[in-house]
Parts: C-alpha cells; sequence; structure tokens
C-alpha cells in the first residue's frame, strides 16, 4: 500500500469533481434545493385547508346546522365554504364534476328527531378521486359531526338531568345521574402537550436528504467515477507504476467518502441558516451513515465492474435508486407507505439506516435500542464492499 499514491489519488478526484459543474450541481446544490422544496412545503404547520362541502337540508334544523358549519374557523380561517343544493342529484353532480369534496345530505325528519331527543342521522358522500384531498375532508367531515353530537349530547344530558331530579328521590337521583352522564359522554378525548423538546418537522427531511446523497450520489460517483478512470487507461499506467490497483481503489472510496461528507455538512449548515433548525450527528449516528456509505459505495462499484459501461451504469443506479427513495421511506414517512412496501424500510440497508438515525438523531432513542441494527448494516456494508472488491479485482485481472 503506498499512502503517497492513495493521497495523490484522493486529491485528484476531488479537485476533478470540484471543476466539474454538473457533478458539483448533483452533488452540492441539488440536495439543497431538494431540501429548500421540501422543507418549505411540508417541513412547518401548514395553515387549515377549506373544504368546499354541498349540503342538501330539508327542514329549518338541517339549515341551523348547514349555518353553524359555515362559521367553522380555526387560526382566523373558515373550516368550510358550504354551498346549498335543493336536491340531491344536483349536489352528487356538482361531486362528480370536482366543484366540491363531500355533499351532506339531511334526510326528511331530521329535525323532528332532533328536537325530539331521537336518533338523527346525515348521509355524507365524498369525491376519492384525490386520495389526499378525500382524507382531509372526510376528516373535517367527522370533525365537526362529531363536536356536533358532543354538544347534543350535553344538552340532551342536561334536560335528562333536570327531569331525573324532579321524579327520583334525592338518594336515588344521586347514583342515577352519573350512570347518565356516562351513557351520553362515555370517553372524552383531549389532546396533551408532549415533554420536552417539540421536533421541527424539518430534520424528517433533512435526513432523508442525507439519505438521498448515499443512496444516489455516493454509487454514482464511485461507479462512474472507476468506469472513466479505466477508459482513460488510469488503471493501466498505474498498474505500470510502484502504486497497485488496490491504492487506485482505495483512493477512489476515500475520495468519495471525503466529497459526500463535504455535501452532508453543507446541508447540516444549509438548514441551520434557512430553517434554524439542523442535525449534528452523534458518534453513533455518523457510524450509520457510514454504513450506509459502505453498502452504497460496494453495491455502485459492483454494478460499475459487471457492466463496463458508464450509461449502462448510470441507468442501473437509477433503477435501484429513484423507487428506493420512496419506497425505502427516504423522503416519504414510512407510516404513508402501503404494507407491502414497508419491508423495504426494514431490511434495505440504506432504509433500515436512515430510519435507526432518525430514531436516534430526531427521537432520540437510547443507543442500546440501535446498536443491534448498527453491527448488522456494518456487517452488511462491509460484506458488499468485499464482494465489490472481488469484482473489481477479476476486472483488474483481465485488464492487466
Amino acid at each position: 500500500m503506498k499512502l503517497r499514491a492513495i493521497k495523490g489519488i484522493v486529491w485528484k478526484d476531488v479537485r476533478e469533481i470540484s471543476r466539474e459543474k454538473m457533478t458539483v450541481f448533483w452533488i452540492i446544490v441539488f440536495p439543497m434545493m431538494w431540501l429548500l422544496v421540501m422543507g418549505g412545503i411540508w417541513g412547518h404547520t401548514s395553515p387549515p385547508v377549506t373544504v368546499k362541502v354541498g349540503a342538501v337540508p330539508h327542514d329549518g334544523e338541517a339549515l341551523s346546522v348547514v349555518h353553524r358549519m359555515s362559521n367553522v374557523t380555526l387560526s382566523g380561517r373558515r373550516l368550510f365554504s358550504v354551498e346549498t343544493f335543493g336536491d340531491g342529484a344536483r349536489a352528487l353532480k356538482a361531486l362528480k364534476s370536482g366543484r366540491i369534496s363531500a355533499v351532506v345530505v339531511f334526510p326528511a325528519g331530521f329535525g323532528k328527531n332532533l328536537s325530539t331527543g331521537l336518533p338523527a342521522e346525515v348521509l355524507v358522500y365524498y369525491d376519492r378521486s384525490d386520495p389526499q384531498e378525500y382524507q382531509i375532508a372526510r376528516g373535517a367531515m367527522e370533525g365537526f359531526f362529531s363536536g356536533f353530537s358532543n354538544e347534543l349530547a350535553g344538552t340532551r344530558e342536561e334536560r335528562l338531568v333536570d327531569i331525573l331530579n324532579t321524579v327520583l328521590p334525592r338518594n336515588t337521583s344521586v347514583k342515577v345521574i352519573p350512570l347518565v352522564e356516562g351513557v351520553a359522554r362515555p370517553l372524552a378525548v383531549k389532546e396533551g402537550e408532549s415533554p420536552g423538546e417539540r421536533v421541527n418537522p424539518i430534520l424528517f427531511f433533512l435526513a432523508g436528504v442525507m439519505g438521498i446523497q448515499f443512496l444516489f450520489a455516493t454509487m454514482s460517483l464511485i461507479g462512474n467515477g472507476t468506469l472513466r478512470e479505466i477508459e482513460r487507461g488510469t488503471l493501466r499506467r498505474i498498474a505500470a507504476s510502484p502504486a497497485t490497483a488496490w491504492d487506485f481503489l482505495l483512493g477512489k472510496f476515500i475520495s468519495t467518502i471525503v466529497v459526500i461528507l463535504g455535501s452532508i455538512f453543507g446541508l447540516i449548515a444549509f438548514s441551520w441558516l434557512v430553517f434554524k433548525a439542523t442535525i449534528w450527528p452523534s458518534p453513533v449516528g455518523w457510524a450509520f451513515l457510514l454504513a450506509a456509505s459502505l453498502f452504497s459505495m460496494g453495491l455502485g462499484l459492483m454494478i460499475a465492474m459487471i457492466t463496463r459501461n458508464v450509461r449502462t451504469t448510470s441507468a442501473a443506479i437509477n433503477l435501484i435508486s429513484w423507487p428506493m427513495m420512496f419506497l425505502a421511506g427516504i423522503v416519504v414517512p414510512p407510516s404513508t407507505l402501503p404494507g407491502w412496501a414497508r419491508s423495504f424500510v426494514n431490511y434495505f440497508p440504506i432504509g433500515r439506516a436512515l430510519k435507526d438515525f432518525r430514531l436516534l438523531e430526531i427521537h432520540h432513542v437510547r443507543t442500546s435500542s440501535v446498536i443491534v441494527d448498527l453491527i448488522l448494516l456494518l456487517g452488511i456494508g462491509a460484506g458488499t464492499m468485499l464482494a465489490a472488491a472481488a469484482v473489481y479485482g477479476w476486472t483488474v485481472r483481465r485488464i492487466e
């Protein structure tokens, strides 16, 4: 091993990469742009969305509910924009055309049942063509009617308690009234404030962009970079010099890590400057990033040595990277993925490393809860590197 030769290869690679404008863009500028866009859209608390609702009331009580719905506000913004229709057919036509997101039909007799204490019901139709809008509309409607139902239960409870106090002896009413209250409102749910520091949503996306760097940029740098050197004849010249092909490979590994670490440091600083929130990994967090880089570099080098073509290597890396950005929970929360896709989060090494990294650095779980995963990931990364080195050695022998 020639340390001077390795140092020369690292220095040469770093200088060459810094001169390639497109490479600098994809390694340095693009991750910052991605973080800015993702953080700007989802990295903060969004204002409430106004849901467009069509209402079909048949009596005065229903109209009063519609009027109440129209005046519901949150943070100074109306939650519902209500349009009244004379019949259900017209309302459903507006729903199918996409003009409104939901239709509330108040059946005949709604007002009578409501005023006499009998069960009353409404029928709600939703536009399901946009899954996200459907979830928003459904959540808003269920929240409104749940609150309205609780208020109605409270009013009926008060009336019933007054009646029981009138007709029952005092010692009996004391025992019965709590049961009436329990029947009217069997469960009260209140939102609590969790102790400790509140997690900034931007940190999730910052960790995700770090994952993109290891998933895409690291594979591309080591794979395409090694192939270009082979095509230029660098490896042949090294074979004729005191330096060895393994010195060349080690230099490539180190230069790739140096460039990616520079990108990570840039992201950390950029997140702090723009969003006033960032992640400075702990030693164990850096170890997870190292495990991800070992796996990614090994996979990228293996692909390059098997394909032996820059374009084919780029296509293969893209074929792996782009689906995994989403399936492995790198850029989207794993909770939003379907059940079959969550296995990629748990078993694809970079997805698993990033999941544990987030648990460690954002949610501050104990190191002991992720240390086994770290050992396994380091083993997988080292194994992938050894396999890649074997394929690289076979390629070198063919060149020589």
